[in-house]
This record gives C-alpha cells, structure tokens and sequence, in this order.
C-alpha cells in the first residue's frame, strides 16, 4: 500500500510538472480534428472562453446562447463594460453560418503578457447553423485576417481584434504560428504557440523564406503545384533543406520540379489561401483525384493496404497499434517574395497528412482493444485551394500584415516538415500562373486617387452635358444610340457576392 501510494505521489508530481511546462511553451490547444483554439478574457470581470486561431476571417465571433452540446458562453449581462450596438450582424463560412449582435469589450489573452488589453469589436452569436462542432472545446474564433473578411450587416463596418490592437499601439503588428501536432504516436491532442511581434522587430533573415501576400483580403498566396515527391527528386531537394539552428547559406538553384503553367493556373483560378481555420489542405477536385491517386499507389507499393473510403471520401482508417508511415513526402510549391521568378517548396511528411484523430491505449487494461484511427489530411475543394493548418504542423510561420509576406521555416517541434529552395525558373511565374500581382500601399493609395480624380472628372463632365443640352439638340439631327452601362456598386456587389 505504501509502494503503491508513493507511485501515485510520483505520477501526480510528474502531471503537475507536465503541466506546468506546457503552460510555458505552449498556448495553442485542440482536440482531433479540431482547429487550434487559445484562451481568452472578454469584458470586466473577465470571461474565460476558447477561441479558434483563424486566418481565413477578420472577426472575433464568441458565443453569447446556451447550446445543447456546451454549457460554455459569454454572459452579457455579467460585463459591467459592454457596448452592445445593437446592431444585427451576420457570418457565413465554407461550413456553418451564424447571426449575431456587435457589441466592444475588453479583451486579452492569459497566456501573453506581452500583448496588452484592448477594446475592439465583438460579435455576439446569438444563433447558428452548423458551425460549433458537437463536442468542441472552443466557444468562438480570433479571427487574424484582412478587413473587411469577417462579418456583415446593413451599414456596419465590424473591427478586427488586431486593427484596434494596431490602432492602440501606433503601429502595426505581426504575429506568428508554431503548430506542433500531436505530442507522440498514442496522443490526439495537438499543441502549438500563438506570438504577437512588433512588425520592426520581426527578423526577415530569420524568415528567410517568404512568399508574398497577393491579396491583403484574405492570405492569398501563389501555389504553384502540390505534388507526391518521388524519391529522386526528394534526394535532390533535401540538399538545399533548411535545418533547425543551421546557418542560412542556401544558393539558388535550377528548379528540380517541372511547374505546368495549366496546373499553378487551375491551383489559383479562384483563390489560393492559408488558413489556420481550416483543418485539410484543400484542392480543386481534378487536382485532389491526381494527388490521392499518387499516394495511393505509392501506397500499395509499400504493401499499406487501406481502402478507399479513406482515399476518396474522408473515412477512418483504424488500427489496434499506432502507425509509423513510409508513405512519401507532400511538396507544395509557394511563389517566392525576392523574385517573381522564384520559388521555394514545403516539404511535409506523412505525419501532415495522415491525421490522428483518435488514440486509445487500452494495453493491460482488462483485454479492451486499442485503436488508433487516422483520417486524410487533403480533401477536393471545387475551385479553391486552402493550406489549412495541416499544411504548417512542422513549421513555423510568421504572418506580416503590413509588409504583405507569410514567412516559413522548419520548427522544433512536429512533425519533421522541411523546405528547400529557392529555385529559379526562366520566366516570371506571376504571368505564367495569371497571379494576382501584390500591391504595396503606396500603389494602393495611388490607385484610390486615381479613382477619386476620374469620379470628380465624370460628375464635372456630366454637368457641363446637362448644361449644352439645349445647344447640342439643335445641332443634333437624330439621337445617337445609347450605350449600355453598369454601375459601380453593381459591379461591387457582384464581386461581394462572389468572394
């Protein structure tokens, strides 16, 4: 009994330090198949909640109503600070939608000291449709995107947490995601680490890296192919691979992957993002098929027989013993920031893209089974292609709002991602893909008035047609045809409609 009772005091001190240590490293947490959520305090005195890391929206969205599956949710009448608008306000996703109210609170996160409190807009979901999952540990998202990606209402303009971050503080902030999966082969809780940077403090050396924002809407970025590596081209590609703590000397070099034009073109047709948000690397379908038929073969060559349930259509594939995988390497190529010429690969092993989604250790328990169940990290998408944080576990990545640049590199933690490059090719990718070019602000800025001076130049001809009327209808024999025009809010709202 006294063996036993140490043994127990030794296991809960071992708990208490296990702990202890993550609440330092790390303060990303989620469950299988769960997107990474981190803690945060809403309103005076504060309310603790969970909130998904999302960079697919702008919005910081917290449930405000008691759901059947969750008993967790802000309380709005227990803030002495709130501001509710009164505003109705709306949000739909490519899964799940919801309606709410704007309100402001404070706001801060426990797990960094660094970032200070702020007041910014809220949207109080007082209702949804198949956007908290059953069971989920989180009540809400952060969303880190560009405005106006987020919710909508009549007349409402919705602030994002880090523009009244940036606003409160004069100048803009990046911030930084180090996404580390699972922590061993029997656990399906994933972790990772969520970092507030000073934009100038931001080292672009370290990042060496980086491919450029072409749209500050969503992250868009240019995908230029996703690919099963062979083993040749995966030799050749890990001589240029950056490595943890290594001094940055890599050259460029001649690409060793063959970029079709068609292909980096049907990648990016409608829009190619990185989103935390979103679980799976997602692919237009023809491109999905192309993939998974690769993975599959390579597959069966290795004698891994797995049906195709779990290829095509997003099943389970369970085991009484966790798996280690010598299935190949996923590369995703990205358009590099120095040159449009250039690019540089993401190179993701199989434990990106075989996902846990349960781990049950049942050994010596009574004669119970274990299972160790793994699902797919890729799915077809129709048009679009997504990066979901599958495509980051491994890595670590900074994304710069200001400058317009995500940057990559390898991490000490995860899975062993790698990347390699920069390699060059012999035309500009941005005209062979059909990219979007990047616009810095000044361009922007430019452009807007540009715009202003033709609407002022427009009305002032409009007027002086009004007033030589008179004098053009007698000198005007018959009446010219009219033009067909469309006006620019149409135009506008068709484009809204369409994103």
């Amino acid at each position: 009994m006294f063996c036993m009772s140490i043994i127990f005091l030794f296991q809960l001190i071992l708990f208490e330090e296990f702990k202890h240590s993550f609440a330092e490293d790390f303060n990303l947490f989620g469950e299988a198949g769960q997107a990474y959520s981190i803690e945060i305090s809403i309103g005076r005195p504060g309310q603790k909640l969970n909130v998904i890391v999302d960079t697919g929206s702008a919005t910081l969205a917290i449930a405000s109503y008691l759901r059947p599956d969750s008993d967790k949710y802000f309380h709005l009448k227990n803030s002495t600070s709130i501001y509710d608008s009164g505003q109705e306000i709306q949000a739909q996703y490519s899964q799940g939608t919801w309606v709410g109210k704007l309100v402001s609170d404070y706001v801060h996160f426990p797990s960094m000291l660094n970032v200070p409190e702020v007041r910014c807009d809220i949207a109080l979901i007082t209702k949804s449709h198949k956007f908290f999952m059953n069971g989920s540990g989180w009540q809400g998202l952060l969303g880190l995107a560009y405005l106006p990606v987020g919710a909508w209402g009549d007349n409402v303009i919705v602030g994002s947490w880090l523009d009244s971050m940036d606003h409160m503080l004069n100048k803009p902030m990046s911030f930084e995601l180090k996404l580390c999966s699972v922590q061993g082969v029997t656990n399906a809780t994933h972790y990772g680490n969520l970092k507030i940077l000073d934009d100038q403090m931001v080292d672009k050396q370290s990042f060496m890296f980086r491919t450029p924002v072409l749209r500050k809407r969503w992250f868009v970025v240019g995908v230029l192919s996703v690919q099963v590596m062979s083993d040749t081209v995966s030799s050749e590609a890990h001589k240029l691979n950056i490595k943890n703590n290594a001094t940055y000397n890599v050259t460029q070099s001649q690409s060793i992957y063959e970029i079709n034009d068609e292909i980096c073109q049907r990648l990016n047709e409608q829009k190619s993002i990185v989103d935390s948000g979103t679980t799976n690397i997602r692919l237009p379908d023809e491109m999905f098929r192309q993939v998974v038929n690769d993975l599959r073969n390579a597959a069966q060559t290795s004698n891994v027989l797995i049906l195709d349930e779990f290829w095509y259509h997003g099943e389970a594939a369970c085991w009484p013993e966790p798996q280690r995988w010598s299935l190949p390497r996923l590369a995703i190529h990205l358009l590099d920031f120095d040159a449009e010429n250039q690019y540089f690969t993401l190179e993701l092993p199989p434990q990106n893209y075989m996902r846990v989604v349960s781990a049950r250790n049942n050994s010596g328990s009574g004669g119970s089974v274990s299972e160790f169940c793994y699902k797919l990290g890729l799915e077809a998408g129709g048009k679009e292609t997504v990066l979901g944080y599958t495509a980051m576990e491994g890595l670590q990545v900074v994304f710069n709002r200001s400058a317009g640049w995500i940057g990559w590199k390898t991490s000490n933690c995860g899975p062993n991602a790698t990347i390699s490059g920069p390699y060059n090719t012999s035309s500009s990718l941005l005209v062979r893909c059909k990219l979007i070019e990047p616009l810095s602000d000044a361009s922007i800025s430019i452009k807007a008035a540009q715009w202003t001076l033709f609407v002022i130049s427009m009305v002032a001809l409009g007027v002086l047609v009004y007033l030589l009327t008179p004098c053009i209808k007698m000198l005007i024999m018959k009446p010219l045809p009219r033009s067909q025009q469309i006006s620019l809010s149409q135009a506008a709202l068709v484009e809204q409609e369409g994103t």
